[in-house]
């Protein structure tokens, strides 16, 4: 009797990174709620901490979307401002460069031709 196991193949654990955020968000508003029961001057009922521990949680995620969302407005304002200042140093530079480039310009064309060292050549 003769098996053969070419292609199969078994492919599992997809499933944990499903359940893992949900985990971790259960298991921290449940910290907080206990934190909140806890951990205040003021005498909380069991519904309150709860709702107090979820909503601090709830107020973490949100805040963390937010800090992600303004580091890349940031960062397009960065890019924006990058390109801003490399135009003003191009104008900086053709405004200064310009006027040197034209008296260059005009002093090679005022000058006096010299003497043609082979005047035979010409003829």
């Amino acid at each position: 009797m003769t098996t053969t196991d070419y292609g199969v193949e078994r492919r599992g654990g997809g499933a944990a990174w499903i359940y893992v955020p949900i985990i971790l968000i259960l298991f921290l508003g449940g910290a907080m709620s206990v934190a909140a029961f806890f951990g205040t001057e003021h005498e909380l009922t069991l519904l309150e901490s709860i709702a107090a521990g979820y909503g601090a949680l709830a107020g973490i995620i949100v805040a963390l979307f937010a800090a992600a969302l303004g580091v890349i407005a940031g960062l397009i304002g960065a890019l924006l401002g990058l390109v801003a200042a490399g135009g003003a140093v191009a104008m900086a530079l053709f405004i200064v460069g310009s006027p040197i480039i034209a008296i260059i310009l005009l002093v090679l064309l005022l000058r006096r031709p010299k003497e043609c060292p082979n005047p035979g050549a010409h003829e």
